[in-house]
């Protein structure tokens, strides 16, 4: 290739570059300078030309209206309750000694059957409960499987628990299926095998769940509400078991504690349902009429070993300490009331008004408006001896000290105010309109007729239940809060306090809300960590020690008293 300029007297000159030959004349000699230099530029990159700098938008706030608050209409006014009749208590005694309750109900044909033995954990805690568990384990003629099967085909159930007071044995069951229902658990009564690999499999049971309460804030809270409130020895005040006592549970044990109170004139059955008493005494005296009664002195009950309760006289909180626990438990109360006592009524519906649910003013105040809690409610304990009422709840453990001013406040309020005409209506409302849809079914009549049985009330407590309710007056739930809500500022008795959180952050917002107070520390086994004569009564036995020996049979107890004193 070749560049060269040559000229011709025609004036046409020959140009060459790499690639490229034109012919030019001068006038098309620049267009040819013009196009070369463009194509050159156009070898080169582009320039970039940067965008003009975008201008942040001035954002005018909008203006916050707040919504209109919503209205509510008041709801009707309640219409006058319908009349409800308890059903008739209808009683046959059997020749051996086993009294028998009927109450008909003959919409369904349906049956449910209570078999209670006057034996519970009152007597002895792990001997009750492995009893009790151990007669569905299989009979001298039945194994578990074969139970199982029977009461499965007929679409039943069966099942046995211990209570505190005493063990029921119980089945619902179709009409025409009575019959098995009752073989099957008079066979459990009378007939239990008590096979060992079934006691090995409940100890394993206890010992896990033993586990569990020992890492339950709230179990723990309430356990030792009870071990505090109860004078040592009480049945109803005692420690969690250790794995030693529940080890310790041998089969001859067992059989001593069934063969001593599993007697025919030491329980009694209550069948309610599509029956009658002529349909049921030859069945149950077929089925039942060779179980043994007890020869001899009647049953002693435990609890007549506690004549006197007493409550304390220096305001003392009980605080456990539970590392990492992001809130605290807290019991707050006393001991009250027995089941049977006259009080009870008129102090249920003061309990109510204060924290009987979410209409409660513990409710309303404490969670609603204060935010301290996501529930907080007031509920007595049933007893034959002086049971306990108390407030629980659990806060944030910064709002340990605010929770407790909260509730030390609303019961002096309870215990110095009337309470509003709304509220006294609402609670005489709630309880004499939820009392039908407690005896609608077979199960709950049955379950309120043996509350009449072990407490001793009235055999016609539930047929005059909403009359009783009706006569309680406005001025009566102040004297009940008086008398059975005893004050953190009281002049004689105090209430107790329990606490289950972290200690170091709990303390000192007691120390700053409650001056008077003293300070008793525990651990997570419930052992009280401090050598103080304020530590609970009720202590907790050894890790490695074994059950103590069995308790004299309990029978039906008489218990009239209240435990607290009028702390006006």
């Amino acid at each position: 290739m070749f560049t060269r300029d040559t000229r011709h007297s025609s004036g046409i000159a020959l140009l060459a570059s790499p690639g490229i030959a034109l012919l030019a004349s001068p006038g098309i000699a620049l267009l040819a300078g013009a196009i070369a230099l463009s194509s050159l530029t156009a070898c080169k990159p582009a320039a970039t030309t940067p965008p003009p700098a975008e201008s942040t938008p001035v954002v005018t706030p909008t203006p916050v209206v707040e919504a209109e608050k919503r209205a509510y209409q008041d709801p009707p006014a309640p219409t006058e309750p319908r009349p409800v009749q308890f059903p008739d208590l209808q009683k046959f005694t059997t020749k051996n000694g086993m009294d028998v309750y009927v109450v008909e109900n003959h919409e369904v044909p349906l049956i449910s059957a209570q078999l209670v033995v006057r034996a519970g954990t009152m007597d002895d805690e792990q001997l009750a409960e492995m009893t009790a568990s151990m007669l569905g384990e299989g009979t001298k003629t039945r194994s578990k499987a074969k139970i199982d099967e029977e009461i499965e085909f007929v679409g039943g159930r069966l099942g046995a628990g211990a209570g505190v007071h005493d063990t029921s044995v119980f089945s619902q069951v179709l009409k025409k299926d009575l019959k098995l229902a009752l073989t099957l658990m008079a066979d459990e009564v009378q007939n239990p095998a008590f096979p060992e690999a079934a006691l090995t499999k409940l100890k394993d049971q206890a010992k896990t769940a033993l586990k569990a309460q020992k890492s339950d804030a709230d179990g723990l809270a309430d356990t030792l509400f009870g071990m505090v409130a109860y004078p040592e020895g009480h049945p109803y005040g005692r420690p969690m078991p250790t794995e030693g006592q529940i080890d310790a549970v041998g089969l001859d044990a067992i059989k001593k504690f069934h063969n001593d109170f599993y007697r025919s004139n030491n329980a009694y059955l209550i069948l309610s349902g599509d029956i009658t008493p002529g349909e049921a005494q030859p069945l149950v005296e077929s089925l039942f009429g060779k179980w043994k009664p007890i020869e001899g002195a009647p049953p002693v009950n435990p609890l007549n070993n506690f004549p006197k309760y007493a409550h304390p006289e220096q305001l003392v909180v009980h605080l456990v300490d539970r590392p990492g626990s992001a809130q605290t438990e807290v019991r707050v109360g006393n001991l009250a009331l027995a089941r049977k006592h006259p009080d009870w009524i008129k102090f249920d519906m003061a309990s109510d008004i204060l924290g009987g649910g979410s209409t409660g003013r513990l409710f309303l105040d404490v969670r609603e408006e204060k935010g301290l809690t996501y529930g907080v409610y007031a509920k007595m304990e049933s007893g034959q001896a002086p049971g306990t009422w108390l407030i629980w709840t659990k806060t944030k453990t910064k709002s340990t000290g605010e929770m407790l001013t909260a509730l030390v406040g609303h019961i002096d309020k309870m215990r110095n105010e009337d309470p509003t005409q709304r509220e006294y209506d609402e609670v005489l409302t709630q309880a004499i309109g939820s009392f039908p849809l407690g005896i609608e079914t077979a199960d709950q009549v049955a379950g309120r007729v043996r509350t009449i049985l072990t407490f001793g009330l009235p055999p016609d407590y539930w047929k005059t239940y909403r009359d009783e309710v009706r006569k309680v007056q406005m001025g009566d739930i102040k004297a009940m809060a008086r008398s059975y809500m005893l004050s953190a500022s009281g002049p004689k008795l105090r209430p107790i306090i329990v606490l289950v959180g972290r200690a170091d952050k709990v303390e000192p917002q007691v120390k700053e809300v409650l001056k008077d107070a003293v300070i008793v520390h525990y651990n997570t086994d419930l052992e009280c960590t401090d050598k103080s004569p304020l530590c609970a009564a009720n202590k907790p036995r050894a890790a490695g020690s074994a059950a103590a020996a069995p308790a004299a049979p309990a029978a039906a107890p008489a218990a009239k008293a209240s435990a607290a004193s009028s702390q006006k």
